[in-house]
């Protein structure tokens, strides 16, 4: 009778310390000895959109696409108008000479095809309105073909522009340095999209309140463009849309700003809508 209540003593002994160590075990979520540990996903299968944004363009373009130092992406009016091609392209190459690199696999990036379009259908998806501009007579993201006029241009400056940016101590955009880094479509960019973040109105109020005209816009880029120091060769540059076209990069239409032999994407305004920026992102 002894010897049985002995062996059931250690039974129950052996039992009591088994139920404790699977116990500890599912506690501190160990795996069971020899069973692997399942593969954390690749990031090239990542295709969420709060994921790619926040761990590949919150940098430059800000927590939720705005309040960063580049262009802000969280924009319904420049969703309306940057042609979703154009958005797509960017991202892919970036641009060159800037602080916008170029994301794809293909040219170097780390991000695959699925995960670029991810990253278009995401911004539209969240960001974009456009039942708010069905109907809105919206000005061209690159223009309209039109020759911007310098001296109505100028004149619209004075009006319209100058009182924030006629003066360095405000912000000038009129300062040769300044426009030796920036092209044209960046400048029309600026003009149609503004920046609320920054406290810069759209188009839409620049002119004493009125909207401005896809010409007057081009007129303002025009000037802005004519001040622009001539570039050494500057004909000798192409475009790099796939176009084949030259751009007649003289002084006051040239798109890039920058030397002889840079890579930048060049831009005639009103005949490329895909020129580069010394802002990081997208323009």
């Amino acid at each position: 009778m002894r010897g049985r209540f002995c062996i059931a003593w250690h039974t129950g002994r052996y039992f009591c310390r088994a139920a404790a160590c699977v116990a500890i075990a599912l506690m501190s979520g160990c795996e069971p000895p020899g069973k692997p540990k399942p593969e954390p996903p690749s990031s090239q299968d990542i295709t969420d959109f709060k994921t790619l944004f926040s761990e590949n363009c919150t940098g430059c373009h800000g927590l939720d696409g705005k309040n960063g130092p580049g262009r802000p992406l969280n924009d319904p009016l420049y969703l309306a108008v940057i042609p979703k091609d154009a958005l797509q392209q960017t991202i892919e190459s970036g641009r060159p000479g800037t602080a916008m690199p170029a994301w794809a696999r293909s040219q170097g990036g780390p991000l695959t095809p699925k995960q670029i379009t991810a990253l278009v259908d995401g911004i539209e998806n969240n960001w974009a309105k456009p039942a708010e501009f069905q109907g809105v007579a919206l000005p061209s993201y690159s223009g309209t073909g039109r020759t911007g006029d310098i001296q109505r241009g100028k004149k619209l400056f004075a009006m319209d522009c100058f009182v924030c940016h006629g003066q360095p101590a405000i912000g000038s955009v009129t300062d040769a340095a300044f426009l030796e880094l920036v092209t044209d479509q960046l400048l029309r960019t600026a003009i149609i999209q503004g920046r609320a973040d920054l406290g810069m109105p759209d188009y839409r109020k620049l002119n004493r309140g009125h909207a401005l005209s896809d010409q007057e816009i081009t007129d303002i880029v025009a000037y802005l463009a004519s001040l622009r120091p001539a570039q050494p060769n500057a004909n000798a540059r192409t475009n790099e849309t796939g176009t084949g076209q030259v751009g007649a990069m003289t002084k006051g239409n040239e798109g890039s700003g920058h030397g002889p032999g840079s890579p930048r994407e060049q831009q005639n305004e009103g005949n490329d809508g895909k020129g580069s920026s010394s802002e990081g992102g997208v323009k």
